[in-house]
């Protein structure tokens, strides 16, 4: 599914987007993810921790109540009083010429060694400890426990009005400890083992927060530090209009200030290169236009009509070509302003110009639409698709649309169309449908370049498609501002 994640609402897909567009998202999101994985590891090391911690506090318990019941039983004196209630409180140790720990447990290593250095602590000598941890305590040591009546002490109304009023974690299980004394007689107790998951979970979910109010916070902060001035340096790109004094303003940190003076410095070139190329091209058509105009004039004594046709046609020729070229090339640098214009009208204009000349152009006319354009381009634009579409099918079929925030002029024509394969070709320049030069049969293969270029100009475009029903739909796609 790589960047996104398909949802299912009812009958519809819904598609959400994981991974975000943004500078300051993505790095957000990365941090986040690499902190929940971090909290991932040491949650997973800290429930192990514990769960190890309750077996060595279960542990501990059982050696001391087995140090304190045999010290109980060597200085106890028969007779005394209370003995039963201390037995019934801290558990009553098993006594047996087996141990509680049978081979078939498994055995616990680590508590097995930590039990046996702290009876060595307390002068208490066993030829064999054993211990192990079971989930189930079997029969014969359900009389031998101790831990089990935490609940009901703390549940007492006299320790509860003390302020004891805490419920004791649920059981998890049981250690049992199991010493072989030095008669060979073995003696058993067995531990709660208390689950505190909760708390735990508690404490990690605050450490988390925590963690990410201080990590993300200021990453947020430094995020917007730096998009702030990339975002008006993307800004400035799309808008970038060939002569703009103003340089954008260094922002942000050194390596986004050393990106901004980067962009300065080179829009600065451009700009000075297109003007360079605007001054040459100026001079290109004056220089060419002269003698053009001259050679024309001297044309018209040509006494062979045919031949002075010819040369007539040849020269308008050139000079078209020229215009074209010149238009294409100052494209983007137009001191014309863009205004509101009726498109409708604009169309209409235009059609009347290809109906006085004898041509099959038809309209239909729908609601008023306006758009911000320069109108003088939009309208050579429009011409050359009408043009084209009159070339290649004898007619054109005018339409109009709305589609978003975009409107959709469509040229339609019963022409041959173009192979689907050689439909980006078309917009390449001096590349025709017809394969001779004649300007009567093709033009020079300027007008969909020029087509396409004043409409990206505008924020839009020029889509070629054919038609189903046979034809050339031809697309001038400009944005409704």
């Amino acid at each position: 599914m790589g960047r996104w994640l398909y949802a299912r609402r009812g009958s519809q897909i819904a598609v959400i987007r994981l991974w975000p567009r943004s500078l300051v998202g993505q790095l957000l999101l990365i941090v986040a993810m690499m902190l929940l994985l971090a909290q991932g590891v040491n949650s997973f090391l800290l429930y192990r921790g514990a769960q190890s911690q309750n077996l060595i506090e279960s542990s501990t318990a059982a050696v001391s109540r087995i140090a304190f019941g045999l010290d109980r039983q060597a200085n106890d004196r028969p007779g005394r009083r209370g003995g039963a209630m201390r037995a019934r409180r801290w558990g009553q140790l098993k006594y047996g010429s087996e141990s509680a720990v049978t081979d078939g447990m498994n055995r616990l290593p680590e508590l097995e060694a930590r039990a046996g250095q702290a009876f060595a602590n307390m002068g208490i000598g066993f030829s064999d400890i054993r211990a192990t941890f079971t989930r189930n305590l079997t029969a014969d040591m359900s009389g031998h426990l101790i831990g089990a009546n935490r609940g009901e002490w703390r549940n007492n109304p006299i320790n509860r009005s003390m302020g004891d009023k805490r419920m004791p974690p649920e059981t998890r299980g049981y250690v049992i400890i199991s010493a072989q004394q030095a008669d060979g007689q073995w003696v058993s107790i067995a531990s709660v083992v208390r689950e505190r998951t909760p708390l735990m979970i508690r404490t990690l979910l605050f450490q988390t927060i925590t963690i990410y109010l201080l990590m993300l916070i200021p990453l947020i902060l430094l995020g917007r530090y730096i998009s702030r001035p990339l975002k008006s340096l993307t800004a400035r790109a799309h808008n970038f209009q060939p002569g703009d004094s103003e340089d954008l303003a260094e922002q942000g940190p050194p390596d986004t200030r050393e990106l901004i003076r980067a962009f300065n410095a080179m829009s600065g070139r451009v700009s000075s290169m297109i003007n360079e190329k605007d001054v040459m091209l100026g001079a290109i058509g004056h220089d060419l236009r002269t003698p053009l105009a001259a050679l024309r004039v001297r044309v018209e004594n040509v006494e062979d009509d045919i031949e002075r046709e010819r040369m007539i046609a040849g020269i308008e020729d050139i000079d078209h070509t020229l215009d074209d070229i010149l238009s294409l090339a100052r494209l983007g640098r137009s001191a014309e302003q863009a205004d509101p214009v009726d498109i409708r009208s604009l169309i209409e204009t235009i059609v009347d110009e290809f109906t006085d000349l004898g041509h099959e152009v038809h309209y239909q006319r729908g609601d008023k639409q306006s758009a911000l354009i320069r109108e003088t381009l939009v309208r050579r634009a429009l011409r050359n698709l009408i043009g084209n579409a009159i070339l290649y099918g004898k007619a054109a079929d005018i339409s109009v649309e709305k589609s978003g925030n975009k409107l959709m002029i469509h040229v339609d024509d019963d022409g041959p169309g173009i192979a689907d394969d050689k439909i980006d070709a078309m917009f390449e320049p001096f590349l025709r449908g017809d394969a001779s030069r004649n300007r009567a049969t093709g033009g020079s293969g300027l007008g969909l370049t020029l087509a396409r270029a004043i409409a990206r100009d505008h924020g839009g475009d020029i889509i070629l498609q054919n038609r189903e029903k046979g034809g050339l739909r031809a697309t001038l796609e400009l944005p409704i501002k």
